[in-house]
């Protein structure tokens, strides 16, 4: 704790001096921490049915404007880390440059196909793409790997997450803005370099992208589609990957407080080792949601197949679904809930890609709620 506390003093401090140093640049402190409570159950074997989580990230940004127009800045954000051991580390960095002709980022963020890809309202704590899978998810090194989504989750295309990379955006015309995204190594950020092709799994990481969004006659409309590819390495002797190209594309429509989505992934052989017609990747999903003042709820479903991370199991059918509300209980502080349910066939695979085991099939539910507070 006096670590955290100390840690916190210094950024502030570190705050103030800059503002003092160089008043043209503003810098700016935030963040959020929520805490987790969840109970669940499932059909794998020796499972915990309750369990607690806390999850706190303190965002520092640092933006200036130059006389010519340039926009440029920064931004950290720090984030606890797992473990019986865990401690602060940094979960984002990047550095950007900006003006009418769009903006460029460089360091460690998510991409394109991150930062453009439309996909159904997930109200709560994200439904789909939120914390509920923490607790059914029976850990990378399990073989099988139950509770798991696929890889690359079920409403984004594959991407190459907080690996260090550099983003072009342009800006927003007509409703419309596109990017692209590229990283050298997928898995690799901070000041960490890999020196051999085994240490990696995917190489020359692009995603791409483009959506819009308006309104009409009280609607609001946003359409949207990514991509990326990406090859395996191929080091003698380490698991190599399919090289792959996936797509994604959505849509969202909202009026009166309702909003409805879905999208679709084509996640072609991503995550699958080479030589091997384990890769079949894909998935689709819908979602609703209404809002009335300080309250939300939502409904959302998800049908997919995939390899899961960790390279141990192949899912040929994974249905997921279930509903969260959420509500302000006061200025930045929410009360959120999320209720999913899991159905799915695993088959446990060796680093060749081939079946380790029989299909095996498991079926599990998840209650969290949790109380965030955004400052």
């Amino acid at each position: 704790m006096k670590k955290i506390l100390l840690g916190t003093t210094a950024i502030a401090a570190a705050a103030l001096y800059a503002q003092a140093a160089q008043a043209q640049i503003t810098v700016s402190l935030g963040g959020y921490t929520e805490f987790f409570g969840a109970y669940y159950d499932d059909d794998a074997p020796g499972r915990t049915s309750r369990e607690f989580q806390l999850e706190t990230e303190i965002v520092v940004r640092a933006d200036g404007k130059a006389d010519n127009g340039l926009l440029y800045g920064a931004k950290v954000e720090l984030q606890n880390s797992s473990g019986a051991n865990a401690g602060i580390v940094t979960d984002e960095a990047s550095v950007y440059l900006g003006g009418t002709w769009g903006r460029i980022e460089l360091g460690d963020f998510d991409g394109a196909a991150d930062t453009l890809a439309i996909y159904a309202p997930l109200i709560g704590i994200e439904q789909l793409d939120g914390d509920a899978y923490d607790f059914l998810d029976t850990g990378s090194t399990s073989v099988p790997r139950f509770g798991a989504q696929p890889f690359f989750g079920t409403i984004k295309a594959p991407d190459s997450g907080d690996s260090t990379k550099v983003m072009y955006l342009t800006p927003r015309f007509a409703g419309i803005q596109a990017g692209v995204s590229y990283a050298t190594q997928n898995g690799n950020e901070g000041q960490s370099v890999v020196a051999f092709k085994e240490d990696t799994t995917y190489r020359d990481f692009f995603e791409f992208g483009a959506n819009y969004t308006g309104t009409f006659a009280g609607f609001s409309v946003a359409l949207g589609a990514t991509g990326s590819t990406a090859s395996g390495e191929d080091a003698v002797g380490a698991t190599e990957l399919e090289d792959f190209f996936a797509w994604q594309a959505g849509a969202q429509v909202g009026y009166a407080g309702f909003k409805f989505g879905g999208g679709y992934i084509d996640g072609d052989d991503f995550g699958a080792t080479a030589g091997t017609n384990a890769g079949d990747a894909s998935a689709w999903h819908v979602g609703a949601s209404y809002t009335a003042g300080p309250f939300a709820v939502g409904i959302s479903y998800a049908d997919a197949e995939g390899a899961k991370g960790g390279f141990t199991t192949y899912t040929p059918d994974y249905k997921t679904y279930g509903g969260g509300f959420a509500y302000t209980l006061a200025p930045g502080f929410i009360v959120q809930a999320d209720l999913m349910f899991v159905d799915e066939d695993v088959v446990p695979v060796t680093a060749t890609g081939v079946a380790a085991g029989p299909t095996v099939s498991n079926e599990g539910y998840v209650a969290v709620l949790s109380t965030r507070l955004n400052f």
